[in-house]
């Protein structure tokens, strides 16, 4: 189980406190930890009994004017995530030492490949993204849906935002979004809707989570 994270300088100690929402994967959880706003530091891992065994700090530099680097250290003080630049001249904890003071392991979240062989197509990677930020305010309005489909239809690889904005909910979306998220899955595009069905044989992945939210 992940949950978001956020950190607290407590007399000069970081305390970890931690959004009651659940998620199925990390991808799901980061996406959300990106997508909502607030002081979120990354997405722990929780293990079966409920106790948290890791972070995943997120690679976004937190630094004042939206620095587009990733983060590579955390200020020493706020507990803020940092790049190389935006980290000169401040005092910072690398993330083994982080680790040490919170007596649990840290480590960077991945970032998305721009270029390469793991890289997305431009124009899936663009749709994608912007369905993964828009589903959970947009997925109960009918009119957004069919646009949303013939998205699909026209670029098949934004189905990887379809994936994320659904894995992405937290359990109480998904009840509440529920009548919204099976009408979306009997619209789908014919090609896509299989594929998602097929994923069901594999339940705890992004696509057989995703497929049986959407009532496939």
């Amino acid at each position: 189980m992940y949950r978001l994270i956020h950190l607290h300088p407590h007399h000069g100690i970081p305390r970890i406190g931690v959004d009651p929402d659940g998620y199925t994967s990390e991808e799901a959880a980061l996406q959300a930890c990106r997508a909502t706003p607030g002081p979120y530091f990354g997405v722990g891992r929780f293990d079966a009994g409920g106790r948290l065994a890791e972070v995943v700090m997120d690679a976004i530099c937190e630094a004042p004017g939206g620095c587009p680097s990733a983060a590579m250290v955390v200020d020493a003080h706020t507990f803020r995530r940092l790049c190389d630049a935006c980290a000169y001249g401040l005092a910072t904890l690398t993330v083994p030492e982080l680790a040490e003071r919170l007596g649990v392991a840290v480590r960077p979240a991945p970032v998305l490949a721009t270029s390469g062989r793991h890289a997305a197509p431009d124009a899936g990677c663009a749709a994608g993204t912007r369905i993964a930020r828009e589903f959970a305010t947009h997925v109960a309005d009918p009119i957004w849906r069919m646009e949303l489909c013939a998205e699909l239809a026209r670029t098949p690889p934004a189905v990887n935002g379809l994936i994320i904005g659904v894995g992405a909910l937290s359990h109480r979306d998904v009840l509440d979004l529920f009548p919204a998220l099976c009408a979306l899955g009997t619209q789908l595009p014919v090609g896509i809707r299989a594929d998602l069905r097929r994923a069901t044989v594999r339940p705890l992945s992004p696509g057989g989570v995703a497929a049986l939210r959407l009532g496939l």
